[in-house]
């Protein structure tokens, strides 16, 4: 009986001991960053200049007024730290883009083949770092989604707006004018379906010549861009090695982008009067149509 009891009480104590064992401490997981570099494009050009996308990923509005980014000038401390302006405020889940590549002392050109850039908060304590690889004329380094740990290029940028995964829709030709005369030569319209502008440098376009190598491919001018959502109307029957004369008959073009990419190819019918186009209606679709409408750089019409 006496070891009946004692086998309890030792079975009791243990339940007792086991209760009161303290658990092994886990470490909460860290907050959120209260901003981060969300996008960085780094082939500006004049009035399109290299620029840093940042992003609020909380759920209030942040101030970032005094944060600051930099290269690896502000880094080794052989030029200023880019500081971002007093009373900018980032909404939930907004977005801020400041202009690096600028006439400042603090001011810093993104190298196009790739560099690392730096951000700090106001109390210079580094809360985000990014190394971006080379870029094309035409793509940005970005979180995909947004404050995700996942960066890939896309394109065409998305400055100021959420990062689309995989990138964004290319743009296309939209309208062909193939009835020019002195003054108004053919022309050839491009649209851009997204939501930020697109630069152009870099991008051709070309008909049957260029496609087989019989003459030069048409550059577009260095510094054009496509605005959001915008058009972009490029006059081809010029005199230049690459220009060229859109066939009344029908014709065939293609569009590419910077790094030799067909990204849009067309065939043309025969444009039967001159006051006619041919267009894609809606802008940006698949169906197209002989257009009694011209509607050079502006919505399609039929």
């Amino acid at each position: 009986m006496k070891k009946i009891l004692l086998a309890a009480i030792l079975i009791t104590s243990g339940i007792f001991l086991s209760c009161s064992r303290e658990e092994p401490f886990v470490a909460p997981p860290p907050p959120p960053p209260d901003v981060q570099i969300n996008e960085v494009y780094s082939r500006g050009t004049v009035g399109n200049e290299d620029w840093i996308e940042i992003y609020n990923p909380s759920t209030t509005a942040t101030d970032i007024s005094g944060f600051k980014i930099y290269d690896s000038g502000g880094q080794a401390g052989s030029k200023p730290k880019k500081e971002i302006p007093q009373g900018t405020i980032i909404p939930a889940g907004g977005f801020f883009v400041i202009v690096v590549d600028d006439t400042l002392d603090s001011g810093f050109g993104l190298s196009s083949s790739g560099e690392t850039v730096w951000l700090e908060n106001a109390g210079s304590v580094l809360i985000d770092s990014i190394a971006f690889p080379a870029l094309g004329n035409d793509t940005s380094y970005a979180r995909s989604p947004n404050g995700s740990e996942i960066w890939v290029q896309l394109t065409p940028p998305t400055r100021g707006t959420s990062n689309i995964s995989g990138g964004s829709q290319p743009l296309v030709m939209n309208e062909f004018f193939s009835r020019g005369v002195d003054p108004d030569f053919d022309w050839i319209e491009i649209y851009n379906p997204n939501s930020s502008l697109v630069t152009l440098t870099g991008y051709k376009i070309y008909d049957g010549g260029g496609n087989i190598g019989t003459k030069p491919k048409m550059e577009f001018p260095v510094g054009a861009v496509v605005p959001a959502n915008g058009y972009y109307v490029i006059v081809v029957d010029i005199q230049d090695p690459a220009g060229f004369g859109l066939g009344s008959g029908g014709d065939e073009c293609w569009l590419e982008n910077p790094s030799g990419t067909v990204i849009d190819n067309q065939v043309i019918p025969a444009m039967p009067v001159a006051t006619t186009s041919y267009s894609r209606v809606p802008d940006g679709s698949v169906n197209w149509l002989i257009s009694n409408t011209i509607t050079k750089g502006a919505p399609n019409q039929p």
